[in-house]
């Protein structure tokens, strides 16, 4: 068990800054999120107990990390015959976008900071085996050469598998890397406290120190791992926005955290043997893959009958309010807007014009009046909205033309709100969190808002993020029944479980 009082000499004597969380390393965060797969991570030259606990021995050098997806390979351990497989994990992270918050001192946001250029390229050669011998033979080499010699004499040829996948390659000894490490480990681990003592989770998806003060009045949504301050409150004082996936360092608002508090802390990493079974609330996670997949099916039938429907149904009401657009202010009678869909897609958004042909051009004139907090505008009173447009805006009918966005699959009827690129750069986590999903006619924030001055947006990231998470059949029937109550009989504040 990896004790951090037997380690704080060794850490205390450490000359470079590298990132530490929860008083852990890459390294050991690393380690901890392969034992809460059932994977032990043995280094050559390494000493360390082979723990007989583990399902499989993940052989890799002492400076390296490597997170790679174990499902895609769950079948192939399973049915070939093989002592140790010989895996080529493929570091394809060059070839992506990657966007990560940068905070100063204090804590505040100064910077999204974007990397267009590759972290690392190339690929590197592990191996993975369920043999505690060939484990210990590897941990006892004292170069790669001659461990890879040693498990070549020791297993048969024909017992050797080989295979690729993709994955993250990184290294202990650079910096960037560690980071890099952190910020994968956020968003693809759900759960440290498994395999992690000393850590709880303080909120929905927010994870720190066990009984760490939390101040009133901060907006934190998850994923968001806290590290150790000695000023705890401050970090989260009032007024912050904390929008993971990110995590905040040990001492991120102090020089320092105090050495005595680090060496009291019982925060240590599981052996395998003790590493729990995932306990997060499943209505908070994604849906199982299966499930996943026909929920996405039944959604989609939904959408495609019920909007062919409700265009059939509702096509004297539409012609009724096309009619009344062009007595009142003339052409065009419809407002189409360029928005983001799934995977960032661009689609024209239909609704009926409500407001004057020139809106968007006075919309800066109007600036000091908007009274939300994020990119959106929402003025009481507006003196754009047309006559009509007072009448269809409060039972949502000037959306109706979007059932055809609905059809042809651009959009869904119960998603986040589509929004145009501008809007969406405002918070980029958000932004990727919500394009993973249709946009949709009705949703969550469209229901709950309250509209608050200072809350608006932060409520918008709230209910998308919440509504991505907990998807469901049964979440979506009820926002669809709660959306047509409000049309009919105006807003009751109840929130849509």
């Amino acid at each position: 068990m990896v004790q951090i009082a037997a380690q704080h000499d060794q850490r205390a004597g450490a000359t470079r800054a590298e990132p530490r969380l929860w008083a852990l390393s890459a390294r050991e965060l690393h380690d901890a999120y392969w034992h809460a797969r059932g994977v032990q991570c043995v280094r050559w030259g390494t000493k360390q107990p082979i723990q007989r606990a583990a399902e499989l021995y993940l052989l890799i050098d002492p400076q390296q990390m490597v997170l790679f997806s174990l499902s895609t390979l769950t079948s192939r351990l399973t049915w070939h015959n093989a002592l140790a497989t010989r895996l080529r994990v493929v570091d394809e992270s060059h070839d992506r976008y990657f966007e990560r918050v940068e905070l100063d001192a204090e804590g505040w946001v100064q910077r999204i900071g974007r990397r267009y250029r590759p972290r690392h390229v190339g690929s590197t050669q592990i191996v993975l085996t369920r043999s505690r011998r060939l484990a210990a033979l590897w941990m006892n080499a004292t170069t790669r050469r001659s461990g890879w010699v040693r498990v070549r004499r020791a297993v048969p040829w024909s017992r050797i598998d080989h295979w690729r996948c993709t994955g993250t390659v990184l290294s202990i000894d650079r910096l960037k890397d560690e980071q890099a490490l952190i910020d994968d480990l956020v968003q693809r681990w759900p759960n440290p406290g498994q395999a992690i003592t000393g850590i709880e989770e303080l909120e929905p998806g927010i994870w720190g120190p066990v009984d760490q003060p939390l101040a009133q009045g901060a907006v934190r949504i998850g994923p968001l791992w806290l590290g150790l301050h000695d000023d705890q409150p401050r970090l989260n004082g009032a007024g912050r926005c904390l929008v993971g996936p990110t995590w905040m360092a040990d001492g991120s608002t102090s020089t320092a955290v105090n050495a005595e508090t680090v060496y009291r802390l019982p925060i240590e990493v599981k052996p395998i043997a003790e590493v729990e079974e995932d306990q997060v609330n499943t209505n908070e996670q994604s849906l199982p893959q299966s499930r996943r997949l026909a929920y996405l099916l039944c959604k989609r039938v939904l959408d495609v009958l019920a909007s062919a429907i409700g265009l059939l149904v509702l096509s004297p009401v539409m012609a009724l309010i096309a009619v009344l657009i062009l007595l009142e202010d003339g052409r065009p009678v419809f407002f189409g807007h360029r928005r983001q869909g799934r995977g960032g897609r661009l689609f024209t958004c239909w609704k009926f014009r409500t407001m004057i042909p020139n809106a968007q051009e006075i919309a800066q004139e109007l600036d000091a009046y908007n009274s939300c907090d994020g990119p959106q505008v929402y003025i009481q009173n507006d003196p754009r909205v047309t006559r009509v447009g007072r009448l269809l805006r409060p039972a949502h009918l000037d959306e109706l033309p979007q059932l055809l966005n609905v059809l042809i699959g651009q959009m869904s009827l119960v998603g986040p709100r589509p929004s145009p690129d501008d809007e969406n750069q405002f918070c980029p986590a958000w932004r990727d969190i919500r394009l993973s999903v249709r946009p949709g006619i009705t949703g969550l924030w469209q229901l709950e808002r309250r509209r608050e001055p200072g809350q608006d947006f932060q409520e918008w990231i709230r209910y998308d993020i919440r509504y991505v998470r907990r998807a469901g059949m049964r979440m979506d029937l009820k926002i669809l029944a709660k959306t047509a109550w409000v049309m009919l009989f105006g807003r009751v504040h109840s929130a849509v479980q």
